[in-house]
């Protein structure tokens, strides 16, 4: 575990039993802007759910930011895909795909960029080449992803498709 600057959380290695904060996580992010989907649906979506359902694949890894009290408020993953069974932020099979998920109020005090900052360290020290994302149209998180350093993957690409070389 590591401290932050003072701050109240810490940061731990995201677990192999830990697909159900996994999909709490997708459902809040696919509720970013307000209900649309229950946790029963985004299980039914094979688009949504791979990216928490026979969790870690042979190369996925992450991390949780939790609370004083062992509660996770954050969590941060990258997942591999391939084309056959793309994400939606797909770029390339040997770029993982990054999704990041912080709890409704612990947003604004900087957890997420923690969260993405651990997650760069360890990519950056298994020489990944680049990590990918998606972000909707409207959603105030592609302002922390540009800060960070991603920028559009390209023309032939999704405008919500980001990408970060290492």
């Amino acid at each position: 575990m590591r401290n932050f600057g003072g701050e109240t959380s810490t940061l731990r290695v995201l677990r192999f039993s830990e697909e159900e904060l996994l999909a709490r996580a997708t459902l809040g992010n696919m509720n970013w802007p307000g209900p649309r989907f229950t946790l029963e649906q985004i299980e039914q979506i094979p688009a949504i759910a791979h990216y928490f359902t026979r969790w870690p694949g042979k190369d996925d890894f992450g991390l949780v930011a939790e609370d004083p009290d062992g509660k996770a408020v954050g969590v941060v993953w990258l997942r591999y895909f391939d084309p056959t069974d793309p994400g939606y932020g797909f770029v390339a099979e040997s770029i993982p795909e990054l999704c990041v998920w912080v709890a409704e109020g612990q947003r604004g005090r900087g957890l997420g960029t923690r969260l993405i900052a651990g997650i760069l360290e360890q990519a950056r020290s298994q020489a990944l080449p680049a990590i990918s994302l998606s972000v909707e149209a409207g959603n105030p998180a592609r302002s922390v992803y540009e800060r960070l350093g991603f920028v559009p993957a390209g023309p032939y690409f999704d405008e919500g498709t980001l990408l970060l070389r290492l």
